[in-house]
This record gives structure tokens, C-alpha cells and sequence, in this order.
């Protein structure tokens, strides 16, 4: 394997949880200030982060 691959591979879990609470944080507070697009935005991020972390995890074990 490549090593920025394997470099690659053990950032991602940690960012993908730093993006995940970012994101939960900024739901929270668009819910507290009733703002629809921040909100949205919040649940985006969420829904990336976890795409990319369940991406990763499925082509790690194929690997």
C-alpha cells in the first residue's frame, strides 16, 4: 500500500469524529437561534463525515 494511503487511512477516523461533533455542535446551536440553514448545513456535514468514515472502513477491510 501506498504510505500516504496508509497515512491517509489513520487521519480519516479522526477527522471524520471531529466533523461529527463540528456538526452536531452547529445543530444544537441553529436549533437554540431557529436558523433553518445552518441547521441543514449541520446535518450535511454529519452525513458526510459518516459516508466517508463507512466508505473508508468497507475499502480498508477489502484491502
Amino acid at each position: 500500500m501506498n504510505k500516504k494511503l496508509r497515512i491517509l487511512i489513520k487521519v480519516t477516523p479522526i477527522l471524520s469524529v471531529l466533523f461529527i461533533l463540528t456538526g452536531i455542535t452547529m445543530a444544537i446551536l441553529a436549533v437554540l437561534d431557529h436558523n433553518v440553514m445552518t441547521l441543514i448545513l449541520s446535518l450535511v456535514l454529519i452525513s458526510q463525515a459518516v459516508l466517508s468514515y463507512t466508505k473508508l472502513f468497507k475499502k480498508k477491510w477489502q484491502i
